[in-house]
């Protein structure tokens, strides 16, 4: 009766239920291979042989895991931000973004052009892959990042972020609101396609990819500029923001953190894989044993066994 009570006392959240439909599943699968395989080798033996099932099931999933970046994981990629720099990006404390050439892109009478790269990048390819390949010479491999490249929406998303919880910053930002991007640039990390990759070109950047051990330092700047308070006027849209000139242009520079997340998989491969050799080993040691007990036995019976202390 007491036992029931306290069953109808547990409050089944969210946290109960998962922690008793992990126990039933454990339970119910688990504990019905290791009941039919105990009714037909016995209990030790069966123990054991649903035991090895059982580690060598988690290393074939704990590899799979791993090759494909899913199942458990660790912390996944992302931009660390280590400097907020408003101004000259010139005069950044991070070495590497001083090598930062804007001189190269387009220039109007504020400095960069940031509209004439952008409307480059949609309207004219070549064009802009043309300007950003020189960029890239003259500031020693930094890229202009369009805004279809998908690590420029990470990185922005980041500082939308970010920016606004800065408690040592005086930028007068309290919301993504208050800012816009201009432009964003990006430097290292392993070698990637071509502009127009080949089979060729996919395949070499594979190998050396695979072959790349320890990722190489990758950075990332997103200049941002405050905007022009506007009021909204009574029944009409939003007014479309508008950056103010008057402002400096902000650089958030950013690292890249690749994480860890197959880190936990590789853990459980690597476990998994050698525990089921170990269990392998003694079953085979069993095995060894009750061949050779089997052995004498069969020799005992038909009278070929050597007495215990006599010599063949």
């Amino acid at each position: 009766m007491q036992t029931l009570n306290l069953i109808a006392g547990i409050a089944f959240d969210p946290t109960i239920r998962g922690i008793l439909a992990v126990l039933v599943g454990v339970v119910v699968l688990m504990g019905s291979v290791y009941l039919l395989l105990a009714t037909n080798t016995g209990n030790r033996l069966g123990f054991l042989l649903a035991l090895t099932g059982l580690f060598g099931w988690m290393a074939i999933m704990g590899s799979i895991w791993w090759i494909y970046g899913i199942g458990m994981q660790g912390q996944a990629p992302e931009w660390d931000v280590v400097e907020y720099n408003a101004g000259d990006v010139e005069q950044a404390v991070t070495e590497k973004v001083t090598e930062l050439e804007l001189s190269d892109l387009p220039q109007d009478d504020d400095g960069v052009d940031y509209e004439a790269m952008s409307t480059l990048a949609e309207e004219d390819p070549e064009r802009f892959v043309e300007i950003n390949e020189r960029f890239q010479e003259d500031s020693n491999g930094w890229r202009w990042m369009p805004a279809s490249d998908p690590s420029r929406g990470e990185a922005e998303a980041t500082v939308s972020a970010e920016l606004p919880e800065c408690s040592t910053c005086n930028f007068g930002i309290e919301n993504p609101a208050d800012f816009l991007v201009l432009g964003a640039f990006e430097v290292g990390g392993k070698e990637g396609l071509p502009a127009d990759p080949s089979r060729w070109d996919r395949i070499r950047t594979q190998i050396v990819s695979a072959f790349t051990i320890k990722n190489p330092e990758r950075y990332a700047v997103v200049q941002v500029q405050r905007v022009i308070e506007q009021e909204p006027e009574p029944g009409q849209a939003p007014p479309t923001p508008e950056v103010d000139p008057a402002e400096p242009v902000i650089s958030v520079v950013m690292i890249r953190d690749i994480g860890d997340r197959r880190f936990p998989a590789a853990m459980i491969t690597i476990g998994s894989t050698l525990i089921f050799a170990l269990l392998c080993w003694v079953l085979h040691q069993r095995e060894r044993i009750l061949e050779s007990n089997l052995a004498h036995a069969e020799a005992v019976r038909n009278g070929t066994a050597v007495p215990s202390g006599a010599t063949a």
